[in-house]
């Protein structure tokens, strides 16, 4: 029969089929190690984040060494956070929260004096009324929403208690995975047929350039974009600098949408202080971004991931829908791994099948 297939064929279709019934034997495996999944996950991360600053001190001193350096600045820098800025964060929070009815208020002032200015100004247009009344957040609903708070104090300190065990481990794994990257970069390429295994190799360097590169840069650029914006606006006298800076740093690790955000934010916080901090503010950040992009990111970063913005936005929009926050901050290189593990085996698949057509 012409229809019939070859042997070769025969056994193309059942390796098909047998790696997907291992992937699916492997999803059904992690949904139940979700835990040990996020430890490795972020490990990897952690890892990829710091390669590009271990390899360029292996030039120097013993590959030992230069890990265990890098690391000790890490939780060096780990013990600073948790000591000197946590404490000023919550600080700074507690003042928010303190101050939260004025900052209701001027905000209710300025959408009431935005409605009255667009019945105003444009003929026909009507408001309902209470659409934007903030004051309907009583004090009732504040009360039941401390006592929800309250209530679930235990599961908040269980939670909080397993992430800094996730996070301790996962630092622990990551300074193995750099201790012995070789072995496992051996461990991947021999998962491979023998006439592969250096083509795997170059993936798997390629794979931790892009994403060391774009982890390292990103943190670096978000965090002197995010130390900048606090101690500008602190200069300027704004109260609450040190939990914008940060709003910063997090938000400029987000393409696209997450200056944008954290901007807004800033505007609101900014509100008890006058309309001049807002503006004197709103152009400490819009500058700061702008000379992230076009002077930090190329000097730190060097070459993009290899997206084109149209991926990019893709990619940003497509990973906080589908997941949220990291979604968001991940988009990017996930789309830069898609498009490396597309250029090492599916093009070459379907040149291959145009090639043997032809």
């Amino acid at each position: 029969m012409q229809g019939a297939l070859s042997p070769r064929g025969w056994r193309r279709a059942l390796f098909t089929l047998g790696g997907i019934g291992l992937l699916l034997l492997a999803w059904l495996f992690a949904e139940h190690i979700p835990r040990t999944l996020s430890i490795f996950i972020i490990a990897a991360f952690i890892a990829f984040g710091l390669q590009p600053v271990t390899s360029r001190l292996e030039k120097k001193m013993p590959k030992p060494v230069a890990i265990s350096l890098v690391f000790l600045v890490l939780i060096v820098a780990i013990a600073i956070g948790l000591i000197i800025i946590v404490p000023l964060t919550v600080a700074q929070l507690q003042a928010l929260a303190t101050n939260a009815p004025v900052y209701a208020a001027n905000v209710q002032d300025w959408i009431t004096a935005t409605e009255t200015w667009m019945i105003g100004h444009i003929p026909g247009l009507r408001i309902p009324q209470h659409a934007f009344d903030i004051g309907a957040l009583s004090s009732e609903r504040l009360t039941a929403l401390a006592t929800g708070t309250l209530a679930s104090l235990g599961t908040i300190v269980i939670g909080t208690a397993t992430a800094f065990f996730v996070a301790f481990s996962a630092i622990v794994l990551s300074f193995f995975f750099l201790l012995n990257d070789v072995g496992i970069s051996e461990g991947f390429a021999s998962m491979f047929p023998a006439h592969r295994r250096e083509t795997a190799r170059k993936l798997a360097a390629e794979i931790t350039a892009t994403f060391g590169g774009y982890i390292s840069g990103q943190v670096v650029v978000s965090a002197i974009t995010g130390i900048v914006v606090a101690a500008v606006s602190a200069m300027l006298g704004f109260k609450f600098s040190l939990l914008l800076g940060i709003i910063t740093a997090v938000a400029y690790a987000i393409p696209v949408v997450g200056m944008l955000i954290a901007q807004a934010i800033a505007a609101v916080l900014c509100a008890p202080q006058g309309g001049w901090m807002i503006l004197w503010v709103q152009l400490v950040m819009f500058g700061m971004a702008r000379i992230s992009d076009n002077v930090l990111v190329p000097k730190i970063m060097g070459q993009s991931v290899g997206v084109s913005p149209i991926g990019v936005m893709f990619a940003v929009f497509a990973g906080g829908e589908l997941f949220g926050i990291p979604g968001l901050l991940l988009g990017i290189p996930a789309a830069a791994l898609i498009k490396i593990l597309w250029r090492y085996f599916v093009a070459p698949w379907i040149h291959a099948q145009l090639e043997r057509g032809s």
